[in-house]
């Protein structure tokens, strides 16, 4: 074996022996520390840890409540929303409408109680209560709207159902109010049913007529929809007929807008026939108007429904 390489293998333990020695003093150097708390991630540490404290959240806590409560809630946000809303259905012009309808109507009760005719029939009070009585109990007892022809007693209670629920008194008090009055029935009419649309909306009248779109549209699809109400109609003058026909129409016209037409009436028939019979009456003050407003919503009905 060559000398010089055996002089290598002497000189080989020295660097691993300097290695280990490097190695040692350097656990316990770590260990030193450790137990003296010098390490990096120890000081780190326990400078860290004051700012995930309970008493540092706490603060931090009351910033979010006092946030919370100084932020407008959503029920007040809803409620400036509805105040809104409300002013604008209270604006003076509508309330000038209210006023307007009301007196109009107000005025037709005074013309009323300054006729002959109406004295005849001692009506207690005024004539506006009286008429304000005979309402209230016509709502509150509507007529048989579906399925009249499944009885016959249905059908007979129909036909007779003014005089059933008002008595003859009130029957000749009202003939004899359309007889003297024919001028006005047509204008007045039409202010009862403008009262019906507007008056949830008016705070400012003197007019206590209740006319709730509920109970007028028992008596549209009784005057559409039975043979009772058909037969009340064709008893009438045209010019009523097609008045309590026009009117009726909307009002059904008007449930459907709400989703409120629980009967189902359909009202596209009677589109087509209302706007045939007012085109050959010239009696009418507002015809053209009438013709307009139904012509409108027969394109509304057809471009929705398709046509009948």
């Amino acid at each position: 074996m060559p000398e010089n390489l055996r002089k290598a293998r002497k000189r080989s333990p020295a660097p691993l022996i300097s290695f280990l020695i490097v190695v040692l003093v350097g656990i316990l150097y770590m260990a030193w520390s450790y137990h003296s708390g010098n390490l990096p991630w120890q000081l780190k540490q326990d400078v860290e840890e004051p700012q995930i404290s309970l008493l540092e959240k706490e603060p931090g806590e009351n910033e979010i409540v006092q946030q919370v409560e100084t932020s407008p809630p959503e029920e007040d946000a809803e409620a400036t929303l509805h105040l809104t809303q409300d002013e604008a259905q209270d604006s003076p012009a509508l309330q000038n409408e209210c006023r307007q309808t009301a007196d109009k109507i107000l005025l037709f009760f005074e013309h009323l109680d300054n006729r002959d005719y109406i004295l005849k029939y001692t009506v207690k009070g005024i004539t506006l209560d009286h008429f304000r009585g005979i309402i209230n109990k016509l709502i509150a007892n509507p007529p048989v709207v579906v399925r009249e022809t499944d009885d016959l007693f249905a059908i007979l209670n129909n036909m007779a159902h003014f005089f059933r629920i008002l008595g003859p008194k009130d029957i000749l008090l009202i003939k004899d109010v359309l007889t003297h009055e024919r001028e006005h029935i047509e204008p007045t009419m039409a202010l009862f049913y403008k009262w019906s649309k507007i008056a949830a909306d008016c705070s400012d009248t003197d007019l206590d007529i209740d006319l709730p779109l509920a109970g007028l549209y028992e008596y549209a699809g009784y005057f559409i929809n039975t043979l009772g109400g058909q037969s009340y109609l064709f008893r009438r003058e045209p010019y009523l007929r097609i008045l309590i026909r026009y009117h009726s129409t909307f009002i059904i016209d008007r449930a459907n807008s709400v989703d409120a037409n629980r009967y189902g009436i359909d009202i596209r028939y009677t589109l087509n026939s209302l706007i045939a019979e007012i085109q050959g009456n010239g009696t009418l003050m507002y015809r053209q108007e009438y013709l307009n407003n139904l012509l409108t919503l027969q394109e509304n009905y057809e471009s929705k429904y398709g046509g009948n």
